[in-house]
């Protein structure tokens, strides 16, 4: 289990990435979250400091998509046997574009 402080260390490296970093996906993702029934997982690269329930972050699904959404709705999410998203604990901090780009190139683009 990640400790507290290790947490709220990401909390501000994410809410630090908000704006121009972001925006050009010149900064790290900090965490992996992921579905393990299936293929999905989002990188969270930033989060609104002014509204800490907003993210931005990279969806690979069926495509691969950088967004804002929220905190509340992906731990609204259940996958077929009603188990909540994961928190990838042995992913290590990478840059976002870099992320980016290994995923469009997986899915062909």
């Amino acid at each position: 289990m990640m400790s507290l402080s290790k947490i709220y260390k990401k909390i501000e490296i994410l809410k630090n990435n908000w704006g121009a970093l972001a925006d050009s996906l010149a900064c790290n993702a900090e965490l992996r979250v992921y579905d393990p029934l299936s293929r999905w997982e989002c990188f969270v690269f930033a989060i609104n400091p002014e509204d800490e329930d907003e993210m931005a972050c990279i969806i690979n699904g069926f495509d691969v998509e950088v967004c804002h959404w929220r905190f509340s709705e992906l731990w609204a999410r259940y996958n077929a046997h009603g188990e909540a998203p994961t928190i990838d604990r042995e992913f290590r901090p990478r840059n976002a574009g870099e992320i980016y780009k290994t995923l469009k190139a997986k899915h062909g683009w």
